[in-house]
């Protein structure tokens, strides 16, 4: 399968598209054949070396790309929840195992079906700035049901 990876950091120009082996599902993952990719500040941020929190997980050779949309091709045995040829959308496993490959093998949990009034397009620019945004309120803002919020300058992740 085809898959942009890096094997060094540095600019754009370190971003190789090569053949590798398609990745295969751990019990709990789906293969997921990707239609679209997201792009977000985080695979140039990691194309370049990371930051201080991010510095340590990241192994050479990665595949960049945490926000999918495609079919599933595979489940693996301990999952309950999708069967081949569901649409989904999500985030694939950190690092590494990114989007910016022909198929991606994820943790079942980090996706959901995608809703069928949205295009694959549309599917993969929500997941990781969504996450962003839920951790965001709920994680650290501890928002309550019937609380309100003023989101200003939703222009971006």
């Amino acid at each position: 399968m085809k898959a942009v990876r890096i094997h060094a950091f540095g600019g754009p120009e370190v971003l190789q598209v090569e053949d590798i082996t398609r990745p295969v599902p751990a019990p709990d993952e789906i293969l997921v054949q990707v239609y679209a990719s997201g792009v977000n500040p985080v695979d140039w941020v990691v194309r370049q070396g990371g930051n201080d929190a991010l510095r340590s997980f990241l192994k050479l050779p990665l595949t960049l790309g945490w926000d999918a949309a495609g079919i599933v091709e595979e489940v693996g045995s301990d999952v309950t929840g999708f069967q081949k040829g569901d649409a989904v959308y999500g985030v694939p496993n950190f690092p590494g195992d990114g989007s910016y490959a022909e198929y991606c093998a994820a943790k079942a949990s980090q996706f959901a079906l995608k809703p069928k009034n949205i295009s694959f397009n549309e599917a993969a620019g929500v997941p990781l700035a969504g996450l962003t945004a839920w951790t965001g309120l709920f994680g650290h803002g501890k928002f309550q049901p019937g609380q309100r919020v003023l989101i200003k300058g939703a222009s971006g992740a």
